[in-house]
């Protein structure tokens, strides 16, 4: 995605333009470099997300605001932290189709159904797990929290596995021409 312009053809807006630069501003590749950095940084934002998560059904469980500052300090984590992965994917996954080649769009593809794939697994085990309940004689009231959490975490996972997915396939970038050319 070092090109500016869009592959399809058709003029870019602004926003396209401003997008593509963002997505890859040069600023912020030493922070991702390395396969390491990139599994560090993926495993933060999936620990952000879950204390978030956490804030969010702790104030739903136990009827207070209180657990909501769970959210919010997961939240000044995790908004740079989102930054840096759609960085490090040069913004596969937020770019439009028409500034993406021929290759990020069958990356794109295959980023998608593999969350899909993942997803519905985990949809199928939380629904078994609810028949299971439901067996049990679990009365609807009992399952309230439970539903509530499955259903927002089965929501987290479907909005954010792609981008992680996306983020831990990415290669190291080979070295520059000119480091080579002077070993």
């Amino acid at each position: 995605m070092s090109s500016s312009a869009p592959a399809s053809g058709t003029s870019a807006t602004r926003y396209d333009t401003w997008l593509l630069k963002t997505m890859n501003d040069a600023r912020t590749k030493r922070f991702h470099a390395t396969r390491g950095a990139r599994r560090r940084i993926v495993v933060a934002h999936m620990a952000a997300t879950a204390v978030g998560l956490a804030g969010m059904v702790g104030a739903y469980a136990w009827a207070s605001p209180w657990p909501l500052a769970a959210l919010l300090a997961a939240l000044v984590a995790w908004v740079p932290l989102t930054g840096f992965l759609n960085s490090m994917t040069r913004g596969l996954l937020e770019l439009r189709v028409r500034l993406l080649d021929e290759r990020q769009v069958a990356e794109r593809g295959e980023v998608h159904a593999r969350a899909h794939r993942i997803n519905s697994w985990v949809l199928t085990a939380a629904l078994l797990g609810f028949y299971a309940a439901w067996l049990a004689d679990t009365s609807l009231a009992d399952l309230a929290v439970p539903l509530a959490t499955t259903g927002l975490l089965v929501w987290a996972l479907h909005r954010l596995l792609p981008l992680w997915i996306a983020a831990l396939r990415v290669q190291d970038e080979p070295e520059d021409d000119e480091v080579e050319a002077g070993a």
